[in-house]
């Protein structure tokens, strides 16, 4: 139910009391609901998190609508430029999750407005409210005052106009800078005009100048971490204020890790990450509890062939553990084509193919069931342009459609994948003890068309 504008808020300076970092849901929580909904937001306020960060522009009767993109058509139903809406248009326009979240979400959630988010939402978590085109900062800034949440809120824009307002009111401000150069403007400079915040990306962001931008008395928010590896990377020197991410309570492990998966419940889980940089395809659902990839089709053009999704919510691994996991190769476009099981030993991302994404292959090992019966193992290096095969056997072909079950076993020394549904031969042993500890389990498809079901870690 909307929130009591007279019951306490949770305000900013309550927030500033915190240890460093603190934790913000990158537009709700996108890698967990559907982005820039109220669902997401609440989604985000019952899993504790710190703060939310959502996305505003000024629409052409002066109302507000939550939306990320500068058009409307990526996330609804509706077509052309954000900023052209008018609040009556955003209202009967819904958001089309089911499209292009996950297929198990509904179509009709319906678009936001800044009013609603601040009404549902405002009282109980603190609010980084990106103001995305010309006037639209103003606008937030009106809004915020008319439901008194004017101390729970920060303002965030790519340029210092949209922040006037703002700053004129005392609302905490933030100036986005992918790199932290800050052409023309200098760090000591934002300070004097009443801005105490910095948005840094910090993988364009050399880490002495966030070091620099810290030590220069601003609070240092960085976007958008999504990987435990790139947490990591960060300086642990106190010089990060606030971190954004799509799924905080993965990389900060504060969520429910799991030992299996939790395909029964849907949705996407903590840390099921996907190609962001060939394409962001984080896989399909099927009642009653199967996962599945490439739900189009046996051959994804977008990314030359193989799709892989890491499974966060199981990882790190230890140096000796058992993953089992149910199976279906639905098709397949050759005897080769292959369902796969990657153990990387971080959670950076991978792509089978090193010439697709620069390198993106990552040092661990690679499982492939084949169409054609054949089980390889393959150790991978990062960068290199081909993997090592360390063993393999050949066992009876895939039925399509047929339920398999695989078994890995990893050992301080070795690796042995069963088929444990099928007679002799169907199972290869692998000694080899390259990697060990702190591995993360990605399921991946090359030219086919797979589903996962009862993936357990022991």
């Amino acid at each position: 139910m909307p929130c009591d504008p007279t019951y306490p808020t949770v305000s900013w300076a309550e927030l500033a009391e915190k240890p460093a970092p603190r934790w913000i849901a990158h537009r709700g929580g996108r890698f967990m609901a559907p982005e820039n909904t109220v669902e997401a937001y609440r989604m985000a306020a019952e899993l504790g998190i710190d703060a939310i960060e959502i996305d505003v522009y000024l629409l052409q009767d002066g109302g507000l609508v939550v939306m990320h993109d500068s058009t409307a058509t990526r996330t609804s139903n509706l077509t052309g430029p954000t900023g052209g809406l008018t609040t009556p248009a955003a209202l009967r326009g819904r958001i089309d999750a089911g499209n292009w979240f996950c297929s198990s979400w509904p179509n009709d959630l319906r678009i936001p407005l800044f009013t609603d988010v601040l009404a549902d939402i405002g009282g109980m978590v603190p609010l980084v409210v990106h103001c995305n085109n010309a006037g639209s900062g103003a606008a937030a800034v009106a809004a915020v005052q008319r439901h008194q949440r004017a101390d729970s809120v920060l303002i965030m824009a790519w340029n210092e106009t949209e922040l006037v307002a703002a700053r004129a009111a005392g609302i905490p401000t933030i100036l986005l800078d992918e790199d932290g150069t800050l052409a023309g403007q200098t760090y000591a400079g934002l300070l004097a005009a009443g801005t105490e915040y910095i948005g840094l990306n910090p993988a364009l962001t050399p880490v002495a100048s966030i070091q620099a931008a810290a030590a220069a008395g601003l609070k240092v928010i960085v976007y958008t971490v999504n990987r435990r590896s790139d947490y990591a990377a960060l300086p642990a020197d106190g010089s990060i204020w606030a971190v954004i991410s799509d799924d905080p309570w993965y990389v900060q492990k504060s969520g429910p890790m799991r030992a299996r998966d939790i395909y029964s419940a849907q949705t996407y889980h903590h840390g099921m990450l996907g190609i962001v940089s060939g394409k962001e395809d984080r896989g399909f659902f099927q009642a009653p509890a199967w996962y599945g990839l490439d739900a189009s089709g046996t051959q994804h053009d977008a990314n030359l062939g193989y799709l892989g999704v890491m499974q966060g919510y199981l990882g790190p691994l230890d140096a000796s553990f058992t993953l089992d996991f149910d199976f279906i190769l639905d098709s397949a476009d050759s005897g080769g084509a292959s369902l796969q099981l990657q153990l990387t030993v971080d959670d950076a991302e991978y792509d089978d193919d090193v010439d697709n994404l620069g390198g993106a292959r990552q040092p661990g090992y690679n499982i492939l069931m084949r169409s054609n019966g054949g089980l390889d193992v393959f150790r991978t290096v990062h960068g290199s342009t081909a993997a090592t095969k360390v063993g393999g056997a050949v066992t009876t072909a895939l039925v399509p459609g047929a339920v398999n079950h695989l078994r890995v076993q990893v050992t301080p020394t070795q690796l042995v994948v069963t088929r444990t549904n099928i007679g002799t031969p169907n199972s290869v042993t692998v000694t080899d003890s390259t990697y060990r500890g702190g591995m993360y389990p990605h399921l991946g498809v090359r030219t086919a068309k797979a589903r996962w079901a009862n993936v357990i870690a022991s």
